[in-house]
């Protein structure tokens, strides 16, 4: 019976906190899918475990809303600009711990879109104290708030801002096409957030959110010539079109080189075989 009971904890933890806690001895799929998770280990506080896997950090833009560069940050992230710059694939995750998890290798970013289950676990926590604890949070059901208000607020603040006309033609075509819960349609305030939460800074997703503004200045190699090329996108491109340059001199010069040797050859021949004019 006991190689059940960490499937049957598991499930539980999947359907109350949208995360797969599951250890690597019981991940099935993770020798084919390549994928390292954060084990939650026997005996350890499950509080222990959430503290462990959202790793607050802070970031010099994103952390802070009255800086002057806040709102232009997080304007450079919509989901429209990502596909339309980086080719990005946007992939819908139900572990929230996976939410901006960028795959540089298929360039696709894993969304956790169920915001229903955002906004439920927000309401049960309206009340705690800004010092609540994890645990605190746990006890009522639900993950820690500030974590939450992120996740929320990179979802329809950032990659798909409600107030912007092609975000939202993207996020319908999303939700139509059945990827993604219908609630991210619909903007609330007064039931789930308090007077001051009105901007969120980042501290949870703040090294995500980075790493894809990164990506914008800087995009990854993705075919084997860029891979050859330094990492920084201005050299990279510009030893690319000299190397090209390089490339198509060498050809021509080949070319011309053939020609002419041609040419000495038909010359040559003519000089040896003179042809007489009278035939």
């Amino acid at each position: 019976m006991f190689p059940e009971a960490p499937d049957s904890i598991d499930m539980a933890v999947r359907i109350a906190f949208m995360i797969d806690c599951s250890a690597l001895d019981y991940s099935k799929d993770r020798l084919e899918k390549g994928v390292h998770r954060d084990q939650w280990k026997r005996g350890e506080p499950f509080s222990k475990f959430i503290e462990n896997i959202l790793v607050s950090e802070p970031h010099a833009v994103l952390s802070y809303p009255d800086h002057l560069s806040h709102s232009d940050f997080k304007s450079e992230l919509k989901a429209t600009k990502l596909k339309r710059e980086l080719g990005i694939v946007i992939q819908p995750t139900a572990d929230i711990r996976n939410h901006l998890k960028l795959d540089r290798k298929t360039m696709s970013l894993e969304v956790f879109h169920y915001t229903g289950f955002i906004k439920e676990n927000l309401s049960r926590t309206k009340e705690l104290p800004s010092s609540a604890s994890v645990g605190d949070a746990l006890r009522l059901g639900a993950l820690p708030r500030a974590f939450l208000l992120e996740v929320l607020e990179s979802l329809q603040g950032v990659l798909f801002p409600l107030s912007d006309k092609k975000s939202r033609k993207l996020l319908n075509s999303y939700v139509d096409s059945g990827a993604f819960d219908p609630d991210m349609q619909h903007f609330e305030f007064g039931s789930i957030k308090n007077k001051g939460e009105e901007v969120v800074p980042f501290f949870y997703l703040a090294r995500r959110l980075g790493e894809l503004h990164q990506e914008l200045l800087d995009p990854s190699p993705q075919g084997w010539l860029e891979r050859q090329f330094e990492r920084r996108s201005s050299s990279r491109y510009m030893m690319m079109a000299t190397m090209i340059g390089v490339l198509f001199a060498v050809l021509l010069g080949s070319l011309s080189l053939a020609l002419s040797s041609y040419q000495t050859y038909i010359a040559y021949q003519a000089w040896q075989h003179p042809v007489s004019a009278g035939g």
